[in-house]
């Protein structure tokens, strides 16, 4: 029977073909978008179509979170089940396989990523919270999509055949890249391309351990590295929308349930805090080990990259031996320890063998998450602690399955200097409240102490290594993201050497400037000639009537590069008494413009202070050559744009392109044969014709829709409306 009774056959081919289905549903999606667009401008008065966008991303994000995390865990259970024979737990198959398999499977897995590493021609570990660290300080939000689906890859490879990382890894990046990715191409502007970054990060944290509130905070405070109310809705949503799909598949319990325990008395709070002071020692010690690993196989240039992750998961495999409960994220081994199962000297030789081992499978370049492996080292660590506080103390101490919980915060925040977001995971990963002012104790302490000890965290000395510094506050992080030719200006005042003293006064009159910069013919920076040096010779002009400027010259300080991120340029500023610092070629000195301090204020009001900035800009002089500056906001554009082939022959009031693109006609230019083009001032009877040129002002998204002659949503609000 058809599956369309009454049609023509060949009809029902062409309506169910794969392309016609797919160009349906692509049509109905659109509907379905213009629809929302609709609602949110109507509902929620969000006015703008960058607001909307935004909107509209965020429980997005949630989706692709809660839906990546349950294809992560198939995948991660498809590859554990092809490489070692059956699916289950690590401690269990590598206590039960035989000696091959546990050699076996690991290295087959490193030769997996090994393969990623020669086709890819780029390393993949390293790239984990790091990776999304350095977008967020250093590019705006902007991550490079083939890296994390690459290591994304990787990770499975590495975490599903045993390696000594974190599923978190994968689940982390693949979901702040495409949010990144998402609102860079519907326009989203670089602030809140940001926020959607956090929104990934949240969504993949959440969903992974079943943890929203730990998830939320984790991404504002270890990859964000902010708190501010803006971003808490967002991100938040983010997080509540992954948990709730993780939760439909994966199920909703603790990960690592660890009921019954409790503070026993208030004295007890001193253990714990000396359970902090170990867990920074011991913290700083994981960093070292997981930076020893990566120093091992770096000095190992005889074995080519692509080989070195074969080398590193056998000796993992090696290591799973007399210790299988390295393998893997070490789930069963936690386990044990919160149920007090584990003796005291597998309590204190585990945590080595993990760190150990994840030095191990990171150096070599498998790729996977840090916090998993910290997570167990601080379970042994807190459990051996807890064996001897709890032999000093029997009756005041709580059993040592309470003290494997608080180190595994302890550790978690030692190693990512996050303490807050530390507190709140382990809070929801064990379930337990009674326990949440020990977490806080033993967390806070060994988050300041290990900062004390050693200033990197685990993700940060992996930036290190690459040369690029992100310990900053949470102002210089935002400044750090820009570099100074982001915000050159061109300098139309600058001195000639041989200019006479009357220019150089003249050029001080009509810029209204405190400097000047001295400029060869060369175009290299020669020095500057300040107001405050010459006013005494300004009621002489006669005793200096041979001077030029190079005599009234002195040499410059304060000169920036252009690679200079604003941080830096606001250390220059704070020991500088002008308005204006030179821009100069690296190696050349060759003068490339100023950099303003009302521009770096613009970018702090924006970044920091989370105010709209004016920062471009376009000048009118008139007939006195007197100049006005006019600031445009950031994302908008002045340009000359031709007129799309749909306009032709409408007047610009049937145009409407205010109301269909958000762009206002400024000048018009038409054609004429043999003569330049005319100049016409707009008006709304003004009809289209072709050849003819629009100067537009407005939002450059929207000018580069106008260039393209498209339809955008705003026409069809602008119906909706009339509707």
């Amino acid at each position: 029977m058809s599956p369309l009774p009454g049609f023509p056959e060949r009809l029902q081919r062409a309506l169910l073909s794969p392309g016609r289905r797919v160009r349906v549903g692509a049509r109905r999606l659109r509907r379905w978008y213009v629809a929302a667009e609709v609602t949110l401008a109507k509902r929620f008065g969000l006015s703008t179509q960058e607001d909307r966008r935004f909107f509209l991303l965020i429980p997005a994000v949630g989706v692709m979170g809660g839906v990546f995390a349950i294809v992560v865990e198939w995948l991660l259970e498809a590859v554990r089940a092809l490489l070692w024979g059956e699916s289950g737990s690590f401690l269990v198959l590598g206590q039960t396989a035989p000696l091959w398999r546990v050699l076996a499977a690991p290295t087959v897995g490193g030769l997996l990523v090994g393969l990623l590493v020669w086709w890819s021609k780029q390393p993949v570990s390293g790239q984990g919270t790091a990776l999304l660290i350095e977008s967020v300080v250093l590019r705006q939000g902007a991550v490079p999509p083939r890296p994390v689906l690459v290591s994304t890859l990787a990770s499975i490879f590495t975490v599903g055949s045993g390696g000594s990382l974190g599923k978190e890894g994968p689940l982390l990046r693949l979901d702040a890249m495409l949010a990144s990715w998402l609102a860079q191409k519907v326009g989203v502007g670089p602030h809140r391309v940001k926020i959607l970054l956090g929104c990934g990060v949240a969504a993949g944290m959440a969903a992974t351990y079943n943890v929203p509130v730990g998830g939320a905070l984790f991404a504002m405070e270890v990859v964000l590295g902010n708190f501010a109310l803006e971003i808490f809705g967002p991100i938040v949503a983010a997080s509540v929308i992954a948990t709730v799909i993780a939760r439909a598949a994966l199920g909703d319990v603790p990960l690592y349930a660890a009921a019954g325990y409790e503070l026993q008395n208030g004295w007890e709070l001193i253990p714990y805090f000396g359970l902090g002071v170990l867990g920074a020692f011991a913290s700083v010690a994981f960093v070292f080990g997981v930076r020893g690993g990566r120093e091992l196989f770096d000095h190992a240039r005889f074995l080519p990259l692509w080989l070195r992750p074969a080398v590193g998961l056998f000796l993992v495999g090696g290591i799973a031996v007399w210790f299988p409960h390295v393998l893997g994220n070490g789930f069963e081994g936690i386990t044990q320890a919160l149920s007090g199962q584990l003796p005291l000297l597998w309590l204190l030789l585990l945590p080595l063998a993990k760190i150990v081992a994840t030095g191990l499978t990171s150096g070599s370049g498998g790729a996977g998450g840090m916090f998993t492996p910290a997570l167990f080292v601080g379970a042994m660590v807190g459990g051996a602690y807890g064996v001897f506080a709890h032999a000093l103390w029997p009756f005041a101490t709580s059993p040592y399955g309470a003290y494997a919980a608080v180190g595994m915060a302890a550790i978690a925040a030692g190693t990512s200097h996050a303490p807050i977001s530390a507190i709140l995971i382990l809070f929801e990963l064990t379930g337990n409240y009674q326990l949440i002012l020990p977490l806080m104790v033993a967390s806070i302490t060994s988050s300041f102490l290990s900062r004390a000890l050693y200033r990197y965290s685990v993700e940060e000395e992996s930036l290190r290594r690459r040369g690029i510094d992100v310990s900053f506050r949470m102002e210089e992080a935002a400044l750090a993201g820009v570099e100074v030719k982001s915000l050159l200006r061109q300098d139309p005042e600058v001195l000639r050497p041989g200019d006479s003293y009357a220019t150089v006064v003249d050029r001080f009159l009509r810029s209204h400037r405190q400097r000047l910069f001295v400029v060869d013919e060369q175009g290299r920076l020669e020095g500057a000639v300040s107001l405050h040096d010459i006013k005494h010779l300004l009621q002489e002009p006669s005793a200096v009537s041979a001077v030029v400027a190079h005599d009234l010259a002195v040499p410059v300080g304060g000169v920036l590069n252009p690679d200079t991120r604003l941080h830096r340029a606001t250390e220059a500023f704070a020991q500088s008494d002008f308005e204006r610092l030179p821009v100069v070629e690296p190696g050349s000195g060759r003068f490339l413009g100023v950099l303003a301090k009302k521009d770096l204020l613009a970018i702090y009001s924006q970044e920091v202070l989370g105010r709209p900035a004016m920062l471009a800009t376009f000048v009118s002089t008139s007939a006195a050559g007197s100049r006005d500056y006019v600031e445009l906001p950031p994302d908008f554009s002045l340009r000359l744009v031709p007129v799309p082939p749909s306009l032709h022959g409408r007047t610009l009031a049937e145009a409407h392109l205010p109301q269909r693109f958000g762009v206002r006609v400024i000048e018009m230019k038409r054609p004429r044969p043999g003569a330049p083009p005319a100049r016409l001032m707009a008006a709304a009877d003004t009809r289209l014709q072709r050849g003819d040129e629009l100067i537009v002002i407005g939002p450059t998204a929207a000018i580069e829709r106008l260039e393209r002659g498209e339809l955008g949503v705003d026409e069809a609000l602008a119906h909706a409306e009339i509707d």
